[in-house]
């Protein structure tokens, strides 16, 4: 999922009322935020008054995001926020967010975005010294045997004969 490359096509329920279905295809890339896509379909359609838009086909957009009667009203903030991750992170940032109750669409995206990455960076650096560390400097050898002398009342401890 590249939200940078995600399409939409954009018509109104005028037009899928008169069974016209005049809708086009929208790139998102090419908007900055919600108010320049929203002019853009506007635009679009100039002969309707207050034209109430339907989206029946999307790509590269979560269903989470959009449906046929609701684009989320943060989707540029969520792509925003996307482009700090690596590509092969984004599809673990989405299931790190539904496994702990984080909505993507109602929440704030950049905290959620961070807050994964502090939880969930990898620290190349570190895994290349713990590589050359020796097998047998994991060995256990702190207490010895003779730290707990269990031999020296055997008898005592499970004897009936207290006396």
């Amino acid at each position: 999922m590249n939200l940078s490359d995600a399409e939409v096509v954009v018509t109104t329920q005028k037009e899928i009322d008169d069974d016209t279905h005049m809708g086009d295809w929208f790139r998102l890339s090419d908007y900055g935020d919600t108010g320049e896509f929203y002019n853009a379909c506007y635009s679009y359609f100039p002969d309707e008054n207050n034209p109430v838009f339907r989206y029946p086909v999307w790509e590269n957009i979560p269903d989470s995001l959009i449906n046929k009667e609701w684009f989320c009203p943060n989707f540029f903030e969520i792509r925003d926020a996307l482009e700090r991750l690596d590509e092969s992170d984004v599809e673990h940032f989405v299931a790190w967010c539904n496994y702990h109750s984080h909505n993507i669409a109602t929440d704030d995206p950049h905290f959620l975005v961070a807050h994964y990455q502090d939880n969930h960076t990898s620290y190349p650096e570190f895994e290349s010294e713990a590589m050359d560390i020796p097998d047998d400097a994991f060995v256990y050898q702190s207490i010895t045997s003779n730290f707990f002398d269990s031999e020296r009342y055997p008898v005592e401890v499970f004897n009936d004969n207290y006396d």
